[in-house]
């Protein structure tokens, strides 16, 4: 695939032209962004694997390194659709211009419904503990990840069952794929349910007290993605074609993942930083700091605990 200004490419931007849309070429930038992000989620990945291995370190178990694990997994899914939809890379050939794998199914099922959904989930797991005082297990796991589902499988049956023009469609003289007016609502509105729900959760989570600042923790990742979904909604109605502007399409996408990304660190770094480097004496630091503030039933922890 060439990031070069081939003649290719330049008889797509003079196609483009003829219709009456302004293209910038896939090029060097497009490349520099693909390099970076691809970057920064193998240190990702590597980092998740250090997670799963030291799942059983109570700092790290209490974090829910599963769950958090998916959250990055989900996360890399949602970007390689934004590979496709945003056009950095060539949407050419029967896979790259298959607009309802990439752009339904992995950008905003398996991608951003995904990474929505299990923090929210997150969320609630916190509220389990915190204010009902039950382990977040059985019943209360299920009926989270079944309300989850149900969500997803309504989305997927309304993405059937309108008119393929209505929902996403590839354009052949751009070789892009494009989301109709209609179905970005659809896409946005299922996105701001989940966070509003995870900001409803988290406003009952906003006077517990915690060890760890848990409820600081959600606070800012549903501020940060407030933002960012609000900025996200507007880019799509006000500029309809964003794709086809190098700045736009860039700018969006290295703020949704790099955005993602901090607010998954944001959360995990402490514990993993001294899981690393500190291990004993952080975890003894960890219990006491339970001790101190009568929050071992809630953590799970006992004081005398390996």
């Amino acid at each position: 695939m060439s990031f070069e200004f081939t003649p290719q490419e330049q008889t797509r931007v003079k196609l483009a032209h003829l219709g009456g849309v302004q293209l910038d070429p896939i090029g060097h930038a497009d490349l520099a962004v693909i390099a970076v992000l691809s970057t920064v989620y193998f240190v990702n990945f590597a980092a998740v694997a250090f997670l799963v291995r030291n799942r059983n370190y109570p700092p790290l178990k209490s974090k829910y390194p599963f769950l958090m694990a998916a959250i990055m997994i989900s996360m890399f899914i949602y970007f390689l659709g934004d590979l496709v939809l945003k056009a950095h890379v060539h949407v050419r050939g029967r896979v790259l211009s298959n607009c309802m794998l990439f752009c339904v199914w992995m950008r905003i099922i398996f991608g951003a419904y995904m990474v929505s959904v299990l923090t929210t989930i997150r969320s609630y797991a916190l509220f389990c503990i915190f204010l009902c005082n039950r382990a977040f297990r059985g019943k209360y796991a299920c009926c989270a990840a079944a309300i989850a589902t149900v969500l997803a499988i309504v989305f997927v049956i309304v993405t059937y069952t309108m008119p393929g023009a209505q929902t996403v469609r590839y354009v052949p003289l751009i070789e892009m794929c494009s989301m109709s007016y209609a179905y970005r609502a659809v896409v946005q509105g299922l996105l701001w349910l989940v966070w509003i729900i995870n900001a409803a959760i988290n406003f009952r989570l906003r006077n517990i007290t915690s060890s760890f600042n848990e409820s600081r923790e959600m606070f800012v990742a549903c501020a940060a993605v407030f933002t960012l979904l609000a900025f996200n909604t507007v880019i799509l109605y006000t500029h309809p074609l964003y794709p086809t502007n190098m700045t736009l399409r860039i700018t969006e996408t290295l703020c949704s993942h790099m955005i993602a990304n901090f607010l998954w660190w944001f959360i995990m770094f402490r514990s993993m930083y001294n899981c690393a480097v500190r291990r004993d004496m952080y975890l003894a630091e960890w219990k006491d700091k339970l001790v101190r503030d009568g929050l071992q039933k809630q953590y799970q922890i006992a004081r005398t605990d390996p």
